[in-house]
């Protein structure tokens, strides 16, 4: 299915079109499963893309970190930001809520490998919340069954 170590794929569309969401379950040369979620947003000179990547091993906490900060947003209960660090202090998510312009959830995440330190981000609207999710659970269900 397209690229090596790609199990499953779906899409999802927000704004119009104008920001796709990829959920991509992968599998690497060492056989451990990771979630790459992809925003691509069209821009005036094209399209940009950020993606994160969230292991097997983390999309648990992923998952119950981020609900819990949409539903806080949701209730405007809860800090505008949290972070929290996996893989042995070698990735690190910043969830954190944009406080100018429409409301929005900004996903960060500073990742450490061979070549070095990356930082990307996606950002959320609230309200693609929902079917944000919808997609993501399906994607993580699909991790374990493939």
């Amino acid at each position: 299915m397209g690229q090596r170590g790609e199990l499953y794929s779906t899409r999802i569309f927000i704004d119009d079109g104008q920001k796709t969401f990829f959920f991509n379950v992968k599998e690497n040369r060492y056989n451990d499963r990771y979630l790459n979620i992809v925003e691509s947003r069209k821009t005036e000179r094209g399209f940009k893309r950020s993606s994160l990547v969230v292991f097997d091993t983390d999309i648990d906490k992923f998952l119950i970190v981020l609900e819990k900060t949409m539903e806080d947003f949701r209730n405007e209960t809860g800090s505008p930001e949290i972070t929290f660090t996996v893989g042995s202090g070698r990735r690190e998510y910043l969830l954190h809520q944009l406080s100018k312009g429409r409301p929005a959830l900004h996903l960060i995440e500073k990742r450490e490998d061979a070549t070095g330190a990356r930082r990307e981000s996606l950002i959320l609207p609230a309200d693609s919340f929902d079917v944000f999710l919808e997609a993501l659970k399906k994607a993580v269900s699909m991790m374990e069954v493939v």
